[in-house]
């Protein structure tokens, strides 16, 4: 068991897609260019810009309006991409002020640099942008479907703030957790890319509703499993406090491996159904590559 370099993710990418994976970065490089803030707030805000991770809701973005449009239409799904990616962003400047998050990425975290005040005022200016860059897509079930995702992101939060002091916390308590904190933005990437390329039939979105539910709870999981086994040597393993699917499986009669056996098992079911579903749609092999780089 292993965690992929981010450069992994990008060997599997159409060259259509990488090159708008760069204009994606370009446009989050530059969101605040030009706008006077203090020196603190501008580092807290693009903190994690600049320490991007694997940027894998922003290709989700891409890959499905490249598989929808038949390799056309990258351009319009560019700033959907880069909305999506600072809804993520601020997500994470949130969590490590919940958290007391100190090191993320192998960094120390704008939390712990700047304080709690200025990283949720960078979390502010990052969701104001990415709004922006939502409405400036032109397309209203765009701006809709991240307005949606982010209010999930925020009740996820809550959520996981309300079980962390719970001493009884069952799957489907965690299950739930992992749809609105993780798994509901990567579903909104994939509707996005749809919506890019002017896919809008209720049937087909419903089905990569489905598609990106099954993906980002399998993401979530996998997260779970490698921080317990804290295997990520630029992260910090999973501590007593957070919730986790191996802690919870293996709660009653100890058993880690068994927990994590389970816990793989219910990743790679999440993503036998997305590949099956994807199929039906779309039955493009670069997304169902993508997908697949997942599995543990």
């Amino acid at each position: 068991m292993a965690v992929l370099n981010p450069s992994k993710y990008m060997e599997l990418l159409p060259m259509e897609v990488r090159s708008a994976i760069n204009k994606v970065i370009q446009v989050l490089e530059g969101s605040f260019t030009g706008l006077w803030m203090p020196d603190n707030l501008l580092n807290a805000t693009y903190h994690y810009i600049r320490n991007r991770g694997k940027l894998i809701r922003p290709t989700l973005v891409l890959l499905m309006a490249y598989a929808l449009g038949n390799g056309s239409g990258l351009e319009r799904a560019i700033l959907p991409a880069a909305s999506v990616e600072l809804i993520h962003t601020a997500s994470l400047l949130q969590d490590d002020i919940m958290d007391q998050q100190r090191i993320r990425r192998g960094v120390k975290t704008p939390y712990s640099i700047y304080g709690p005040h200025t990283a949720m005022l960078a979390s502010d200016l990052i969701i104001a942008k990415a709004v922006e860059y939502a409405i400036r897509s032109g397309d209203n079930d765009i701006v809709f479907e991240l307005l949606n995702s982010s209010i999930k992101l925020a009740i996820g939060q809550s959520f996981e703030s309300e079980l962390s002091s719970r001493a009884n916390v069952t799957i489907d308590d965690y299950l739930r957790l992992i749809y609105y904190k993780t798994a509901s933005l990567i579903e909104s990437s994939m509707v996005v890319g749809a919506y890019s390329v002017n896919v809008k039939d209720d049937e087909v979105i419903s089905k990569i509703r489905d598609v990106g539910r099954f993906v980002g709870i399998a993401f979530q999981v996998r997260d779970d499993v490698i921080d317990y086994l804290n295997i990520d040597s630029g992260n910090p393993g999973a501590n007593t406090d957070e919730i986790n699917i191996v802690r919870i499986m293996s709660k009653g009669n100890g058993d880690v491996r068994g927990a994590i056996d389970k816990a793989r098992g219910l990743l790679n079911e999440m993503l036998d159904n997305a590949v099956k579903v994807i199929r039906e749609v779309v039955n493009n092999e670069v997304l169902v590559n993508y997908i697949n780089l997942l599995r543990i």
